[in-house]
């Protein structure tokens, strides 16, 4: 059972995960109403959606108990409602939370570990984290080893997985000197910071090099001859246009994770992203396959940029295979195992 705020994609290829690898029947909640993207979820062969406007405590607690699922999911503390109904299944079924909050000791995380006991373990047995610093947090807040699991969040290898192989050949013969960016064009985002580190690098050392920009928000870019903007793209959109780049940069402000560095990783992209991008701990390794910069630091970007551009497409090829090797470590079916093994764990 999962109880979830909006669906993504991502999301949806851990369910496949745990149906196909696992035998599992999912059952997911999830936010209808006030949503900040477009998705929909739709039913398929052992997955099930249920719109969260529909429930009350209630009913949301005569769903579930119907059901009588082994684990339940919840995403967070953000929904009282979710919240209210796991406390009556306390003892009846592992319960679990997932989080990329990183750790950075503020004021707001101590008070949160000093109550850990009343904001979280009275509502969950377990907690599911992606990377170090997510594991971290939860440690921090009161969860033992035992009680914490990774590989919370994936790219969906079914989208990704193939992409390196399949153009690969193509980058042999050329290969291509376009850096992408993709997500929001929001100042956490750091785009206004690529893009001016971006001009700064191709004015002074007059390179090849071009910029793509894909998405939409409230920074606005100006075009030029260097710079490409298009639209949203799905992630089925990306790994069809991979073959056009030759580098992933996500210069994030805050980015607690960042699931965009493993769909590109795996898409065989070598990688420069600032040093708040959680995923950069553990798919990005300096000089191999990527860069990682001082976040907000626009000259160690420009330093970064520099570094990339000065690669031969041989050296700039090497850097493709050794991302495409580090994403391997994740995958929706290693994320499916990792929920599935609290079942194993007799302190449940």
């Amino acid at each position: 059972m999962y109880l979830y705020s909006e669906v993504m994609p991502y999301t949806i290829a851990v369910m496949r995960a745990l149906v196909r690898e696992h035998g599992a029947v999912v059952d997911c909640v999830y936010w209808d109403e006030k949503k900040r993207t477009p998705f929909i979820p739709e039913n398929e062969a052992g997955i099930i959606f249920y719109k969260r406007s529909g429930f009350d405590l209630a009913s949301l607690k005569k769903f579930i108990e119907a059901r009588n699922p082994s684990i339940i999911y919840v995403v967070g503390r953000m929904d009282n409602l979710y919240l209210k109904v796991v406390r009556q299944f306390r003892g009846r079924c592992r319960i679990v939370t997932g989080s990329d909050n990183q750790w950075n000791g503020s004021f707001r995380q101590k008070i949160a570990a000093l109550f850990g006991g009343r904001l979280y373990r009275r509502y969950f047995d377990y907690f599911w984290v992606p990377g170090a610093r997510q594991y971290e947090f939860a440690h921090n807040i009161g969860y033992p080893p035992e009680r914490i699991i990774n590989h919370l969040l994936t790219a969906d290898s079914a989208i990704f997985g193939n992409v390196y192989e399949q153009y690969k050949a193509i980058k042999k013969n050329k290969y291509p000197h376009n850096i992408v960016f993709a997500g929001r064009f929001a100042e956490s985002k750091g785009i206004d910071l690529l893009v001016a580190a971006f001009n700064e690098v191709k004015a002074a050392t007059k390179n090849d090099w071009q910029l793509t920009l894909i998405g939409s928000g409230e920074v606005q870019i100006a075009l030029q001859t260097h710079i490409s903007l298009k639209r949203f793209m799905s992630g089925a959109e990306l790994a069809a246009d991979t073959t056009n780049w030759g580098i992933f940069c996500l210069p994030s402000r805050y980015e607690p994770w960042g699931v965009v560095v493993h769909e590109f990783t795996m898409a065989g992209l070598p990688i420069i992203c600032s040093d708040a991008v959680g995923a950069g701990d553990a798919l990005v390794m300096e000089g191999q396959n990527g860069y990682i910069f001082n976040s907000g630091d626009k000259e160690a970007l420009k330093t970064a940029l520099q570094q990339i551009m000065a690669k031969s497409d041989v050296e700039l090829l090497l850097m493709s295979r050794k991302s495409y090797e580090l994403s391997k470590m994740q995958s929706p079916e290693i994320a499916a195992d990792s929920l599935m093994s609290i079942l194993e764990n007799n302190n449940g």
